[in-house]
């Protein structure tokens, strides 16, 4: 972090606005693509110091191990569409698809010596497969079961 003349090099919430920022900034990011890179944006009252941010955050529930959350993850860090959060709140709160998923379903990938779609989900870090399937449909479907049991609000294909 350069200096800043604000005082508030040292406060801890410091190296969050920072970081906030430059994940919609700063092109060399490695999250740019999906934050700025995305068209998200930052309110003028917290972009140039980080003064307001630490003022809003400590009257907005911020505690010691809680993680900076958009509400709506389409929208812009402002006011109304930040919280504080758990970082397990935090990984239920996260894209359905990843860039590298070919199957287009959550929890679905081809097996190609089988040339069939193998279901599988994570459960406390352990991956737990669910079977080999004739589509990527059928597999989702069984991802869905499994994800509505664990009943733990993570996302699912199907509502």
């Amino acid at each position: 972090m350069t200096y800043i003349k604000h005082g508030l090099y040292h406060h801890p919430l410091c190296k969050v606005w920072y970081n906030m920022k430059h994940r919609i900034s700063n092109k060399n990011n490695r999250d740019y693509h999906c934050y700025g890179g995305k068209g998200i944006t930052i309110c003028e009252e917290w972009k140039d110091d980080p003064t307001n941010f630490i003022i809003w955050a400590e009257n907005n529930g911020y505690q010691k191990g809680l993680m900076l959350d958009r509400i709506d993850n389409n929208l812009g860090y402002y006011p109304k569409n930040c919280q504080f959060i758990t970082p397990a709140q935090s990984i239920l709160n996260r894209r359905l698809l990843r860039k590298d998923n070919t199957s287009g379903y959550c929890g679905v990938s081809y097996d190609k010596n089988a040339r069939k779609y193998s279901a599988f989900i994570k459960v406390n870090k352990i991956r737990r497969y669910l079977g080999l399937f004739n589509s990527a449909r059928m597999a989702a479907l069984r991802y869905d079961a499994e994800a509505f049991l664990l009943n733990d609000g993570r996302p699912v294909n199907f509502t």
